[in-house]
């Protein structure tokens, strides 16, 4: 109901003349107070009017008050900026109390005599609520107060004066005390606010995991950071595991608030997740242990991190970028959906049957010079098959490397000792950044040198690094003998994955090209591809053309890449 409705329901022929409102306000910053409440107000106001022998006019309308009781709830000091300069020398000015503005409207048109109320600081919160009370109590509206009563003179108006400074410097000291504890919680490292999906709400130095979702929201970034799923499909396939928002409370509409309809009286339900739903989750850093303050994130002491920040960073950088969704729930499987594109225009091949036979079909940009636009999935099949059977070493490949191997490997020890020593002054270094940064954080920060989610990318890169490199140096430390084993085992791994894939499921055929390849594009008939590392490493021979002539050159001079590749 509007301010428009209250005025033409308002019509009261004179009913309640000679009667009084009654009119009680909740302040929401200061809800330990005892004037505070409601209750309190009422049963003073009620005596107050049955000692000084004053009507309460029994008035009610829906939205403003029941029983000439008026009840509103706002918070104690809170103004409008806005004010209008109006053509006929006036000015205008905008009060957020629908139900005091009513009030005074019917105060000025007469309909009752005047309004009880328990004290100043009830009916007014700023300059602007007294200068209007002030100006009804000039037109002769009769504004009584219970625990004070003001006196028709000039001591009178100072005392009013008095009390109004003084209820305000109150109201506004119960708001600086609610910024300065909420500012303070932000600052220790405390989530004042509601956390997100996947944590339970207790406390602003508790927000633990929730059992029923957290799982499934890891298992959403998880998916993500892959490339192969969007956010609506996300979302249908969050829906499909029972993922539902975390129970909450709608919130209240005007007639409701209006009505002094409390926000604890509605029941919490749960919504479905959406493909917006998708998009907050995979933005917000909350899921790495992070709070915002002063509108930067920092560490948080009220939650623990779901997901590690390598994970966030890669998700982020998947968002920035159009995601091709691989993954769609509602649709039959095929071997190769989503995973093979037109090498020129990048339009996917989707599946179709015709005749119990699988095709996949290009419908590719136009100009694009691709011919090769419908393709037989048995054709697919076979070009995989080379590839698989390209990577693993042939019987004469492994007879060339067995008669090398007692010399080169004497070479790539000599080599990997030298790559050792740079390790090693490459660890320390990026440990001294780390510890830099650790302690430098708050300098950095207030010199505005770094902004704290530059900070945590850079935190990031230097584990990274660190892991990278440690893990390097613990690979370094097998014998070259061992390395090379490692790589044949890993060939013979490969031919059986090879002779596998002829006879394999679809589904498994799948999983061994995921596995494999990153990318697979088709030109004119002609396979296209990209593997993944230590497959890539290994198809990499093909391009030395003294491998081609019986010399395992190749295989040596990067024996320490293609084993920590590989490996």
């Amino acid at each position: 109901m509007n301010m428009k409705n209250f005025y033409e329901e308002a019509q009261l022929n004179g009913e309640f003349k000679e009667t009084y409102l009654v009119y009680t306000r909740k302040s929401t910053d200061d809800a330990e107070n005892q004037k505070n409440s409601i209750e309190y107000q009422v049963s003073e106001i009620s005596k107050f009017a049955q000692k000084e022998n004053l009507i309460i006019g029994r008035y009610t309308l829906e939205g403003f008050c029941e029983n000439g009781i008026i009840q509103e709830k706002h918070s104690g000091f809170k103004e409008d900026e806005f004010f209008n300069i109006i053509s006929n020398s006036s000015i205008s000015q905008r009060i957020d109390r629908p139900k005091f503005l009513n009030l005074a409207n019917l105060l000025l048109k007469k309909e009752f005599k005047g309004v009880l109320c328990l004290c100043w600081d009830r009916i007014s919160r700023n300059e602007t609520d007294d200068a209007v009370i002030k100006k009804l109590i000039k037109q002769g509206v009769d504004i009584r107060f219970v625990q004070v009563k003001y006196d028709k003179s000039s001591s009178g108006d100072l005392h009013m004066d008095i009390d109004g400074v003084f209820s305000r410097h109150y109201s506004r000291v119960i708001s600086e005390k609610v910024r300065n504890a909420s500012e303070k919680l932000r600052k220790d490292g405390r989530c004042i606010y509601s956390a997100p999906i996947g944590y339970l709400n207790q406390g602003s130095d508790n927000k633990p995991f929730d059992p029923e979702r957290a799982l499934i929201v890891k298992r959403i970034f998880e998916l993500y950071a892959t490339g192969e799923w969007s956010c609506n499909t996300l979302a249908d396939w969050a829906v499909k595991q029972g993922l539902t928002t975390r129970p909450a409370r709608r919130k209240r509409t005007v007639i409701e608030k209006l009505s002094g309809v409390e926000s604890d009286t509605i029941p919490k339900i749960s919504r479905t997740i959406t493909h917006k739903t998708i998009e907050n989750i995979l933005s917000n850093p909350f899921y790495i242990g992070k709070n915002i303050y002063n509108g930067m994130w920092m560490e948080s002491k009220a939650h623990q991190p779901l997901i590690d920040t390598n994970l966030f960073l890669k998700v982020q950088s998947k968002l920035k970028s159009k995601t091709v969704s691989i993954h769609y729930p509602e649709l039959f499987f095929h071997t190769y959906r989503g995973l093979i594109v037109c090498d020129q225009c990048k339009r996917i091949y989707t599946p179709y049957e015709k005749k119990k036979i699988t095709y996949y079909c290009s419908r590719c940009k136009n100009g694009c010079n691709n011919t090769f636009k419908h393709i037989n999935e048995s054709f697919i099949n076979d070009k995989i098959s080379e590839i698989l059977n390209k990577i693993a070493f042939s019987e004469s490949e492994l007879r060339q490397i067995e008669a090398r191997a007692s010399v080169e490997l004497d070479k790539v020890a000599k080599k990997r000792n030298v790559q050792l020593d740079d390790l090693y002054t490459q660890l320390n270094k990026a440990f001294a950044d780390m510890d830099y940064l650790s302690k430098e954080k708050i300098t950095l920060l207030r010199l505005q040198t770094l902004t704290m989610e530059q900070i945590v990318v850079e935190e990031s890169r230097l584990k990274n690094t660190i892991e990278e490199i440690q893990f390097r140096i613990s690979a370094y430390s097998e014998s070259t003998q061992a390395m090379l084993n490692y790589i044949i085992t890993f060939s013979e791994l490969v031919h059986n994955k090879a002779l596998y894939f002829e006879r394999a499921l679809d589904s498994e055929k799948r999983n061994i090209v995921c596995q494999v390849f990153s990318e697979l594009s088709f030109e004119n008939g002609i396979l296209k591809y990209q593997a993944n590392q230590g497959f890539a490493d290994m198809l990499k021979r093909f391009d030395d053309p003294d491998w081609q002539s019986g010399s395992p050159n190749y295989l040596f001079s990067e024996l320490l890449s293609i084993f920590y590749r590989v490996k």
